[in-house]
Parts: structure tokens; C-alpha cells; sequence
């Protein structure tokens, strides 16, 4: 059989996917280590206080590298963020029909995927876009963003304690984004040929391994002093 010719727009859905892909990994790997070293600072803070100033520029440069990937993912105006993958999905429906989605995978017509399956219409990509919009936390992200790391806005470069005030970002806000973000990539992924990403980090548990070592080493140079 021979190989199927993709069209432009099947090039640029599947190069735009595998993108989104890569930038909502690297996300998800940023707020992993950071929630992570928050975690671990519970029974691993002397071991981060051998070397504090490390730690805490780490700490600090997560959270930046999340403000701005958060803006670049989810901002109206963002070129190429998610809100343009669905501009350029609405644009390109007929490459999500049901139909299609059976010629790529070469599927017969009772295959147990397409069963029962709903096609992808304006008002699914509509209430996508509002699902994006409601996120309680963009607007924090974007303050900070805007005022704060893009350039620094003078109210609050001279008051920190009010950014944190007028921008404030939860736990809950880091998860709802990163979930929201793997939803909808999967959502037309899925509907596009099947295929739904695995987002996870990479290793972030590697910090687990630097600080146990760390714990192991004070440990024996405690018990090293007390036998002396």
C-alpha cells in the first residue's frame, strides 16, 4: 500500500501538536521541580542549606520560567500558543472529521474508536477557548509577567509585597493550568489520528537523589563527630 500524501494543513496540525507538545512538557517540568523543592524543603532543608543561595535562585528561576511559559501558552495574543492552535483548528475543521480520523488510521466503519464518537464543531472549539479564559489565575501570571519580569514596572519593583498581593499564584493554579493545557493538545490530538501524549517531566526526581545523598553524607559526619 502506498503511503499516504499529507496535505499542507496535516503537516503544519502535526508539526503545530508536537510543538505545543514540547512547550507544555517544559513546563510541566518546571512547576514538577519547583512544587518539588518546596516538598522536599519539609525533611530536606538542612541539606538544601548547605549551599542556600543555590537553592533559592533555582526556586526563583522556576517560578519565572512558569510566569512566562503560562503567559506564552494561554495569553489571547500569543503566537502559537493554544489560543492559536484553536484559531487554527476552527479554521481547518474538516481535517477532524470523523471520516478523516477513519482514512488515517484506516479504520472499517464499526472499529470500536469511531463508535459513538462526536465530530469536532465551532461551538467544541468555542467552549475550549472560554475553558482557557476562565482560568482564575491568568490574570496573576500575566501582571507579573507584564510588570514584573518583561520589564519592571516601577509600583511594584520599589513594593515586592504587592505583587505578591495583586498577583498572587496557588498551588491549585499551577495544577489547573498544566492539566488544562494537556487537555486540550489531547482532546484534538486524539480526534486528529488517535494519537494522545504522555506529558510528564523529565527526572525530576534527580533532585530526590542529590538531597538523600546530601542526607547520607551529613548523617555520617554526624556520627563521625560523635564517635570522636
Amino acid at each position: 500500500m502506498s503511503p499516504m500524501i499529507k496535505t499542507d494543513a496535516e503537516k503544519k496540525f502535526e508539526q503545530y501538536r508536537e510543538s505545543l507538545h514540547q512547550e507544555i512538557t517544559n513546563m510541566a517540568c518546571y512547576i514538577r521541580l519547583y512544587t518539588r523543592l518546596h516538598e522536599r524543603g519539609a525533611d530536606r532543608l538542612d541539606e538544601m542549606n548547605i549551599a542556600p543561595a543555590f537553592f533559592q535562585i533555582v526556586i526563583n528561576a522556576l517560578l519565572t520560567a512558569i510566569v512566562l511559559w503560562v503567559d506564552k501558552l494561554f495569553g489571547e495574543r500569543s503566537e502559537r500558543g493554544l489560543m492559536h492552535f484553536l484559531s487554527f483548528v476552527e479554521n481547518n475543521r474538516e481535517l477532524l472529521d470523523i471520516k478523516e480520523l477513519q482514512r488515517r488510521n484506516n479504520y472499517p466503519a464499526d472499529h470500536w474508536f469511531l463508535r459513538d464518537r462526536k465530530a469536532i464543531t465551532l461551538k467544541t472549539i468555542q467552549d475550549d477557548r472560554e475553558r482557557l479564559r476562565q482560568i482564575g489565575s491568568l490574570p496573576s501570571f500575566r501582571l507579573r509577567r507584564n510588570t514584573f519580569l518583561a520589564h519592571f514596572d516601577k509600583e511594584y519593583f520599589f513594593d515586592r509585597e504587592k505583587l505578591y498581593k495583586d498577583a498572587p499564584i496557588l498551588w491549585s493554579d499551577l495544577e489547573e493550568v498544566l492539566k488544562l493545557a494537556k487537555e486540550v493538545l489531547n482532546n484534538y490530538s486524539v480526534d486528529y489520528d488517535g494519537r494522545e501524549f504522555d506529558i510528564e517531566p523529565w527526572n525530576v526526581t534527580d533532585v530526590d537523589m542529590v538531597l538523600d545523598i546530601l542526607h547520607r553524607h551529613r548523617k555520617q559526619r554526624l556520627n563521625g563527630d560523635e564517635k570522636a
